[in-house]
């Protein structure tokens, strides 16, 4: 029952956001000075039946389902981490300015697009109307998200390889990258995302 309560506190909090669909599938990062830290991911997920609410609810039935599964953990270093082929490293230059390399595995061969959004477009547009009946949050899984929070301030950041529509930002110790997952998925070439502090 908790653990309802707290999903349903992040769906309201996405749809009181705005539903700032940016944010639901992502790996957020939050890295030490030894390059240590906490990883958060949250995914959509296909449920395996009715959930506890569907099958408590009476004189309804329901037709959308999809679960959005949050996980928080630790990494000992950032070199060698891995999210499915999603992978990051890290180090240092001589003169002390530190860095951060993440690449995006892009094209049919990807995997990181079906674990975090494991659902066919037309399926993920169908399962994003269970979040919110106005029709907001239909863009919930359409973009995948990494975030990273230095230990310091961003000093120069860049992406390379091309997925249409992707957005890279930083603000102070927030780094931003932002792909869409459909033009992903028929990319090319791997997104390459590097950022100094």
């Amino acid at each position: 029952m908790k653990l309802l309560r707290v999903l349903s506190a992040l769906i309201l909090l996405l749809v009181a956001a705005g539903c700032d669909e940016d944010n639901a599938i992502s790996v957020r990062l939050r890295l030490q000075e030894d390059l240590s830290g906490t990883i958060i991911t949250s995914a959509l997920a296909q449920p395996v039946g009715p959930g506890a609410v569907e099958g408590a609810a009476v004189g309804a039935t329901f037709d959308r389902q999809v679960e959005l599964r949050g996980a928080k953990g630790r990494f000992a270093t950032l070199e060698g981490l891995r999210v499915g082929d999603v992978r990051f490293s890290g180090g240092a230059s001589e003169s002390g300015l530190r860095w951060v390399r993440v690449e995006v595995p892009t094209g049919p061969d990807a995997r990181w697009p079906g674990l975090f959004v494991p659902l066919s477009e037309a399926d993920r547009r169908s399962a994003a109307e269970a979040f919110e009946v106005s029709g907001q949050a239909r863009d919930v899984g359409k973009t995948f998200k990494i975030e990273i929070e230095l230990p310091s301030s961003v000093v120069s950041i860049g992406a390379t390889g091309k997925v249409r529509g992707t957005k890279s930002s930083s603000d102070a110790r927030i780094a931003t990258l932002i792909v869409p997952i459909e033009p992903a998925r028929g990319g090319k070439e791997p997104l390459v995302w590097q950022l100094t502090w």
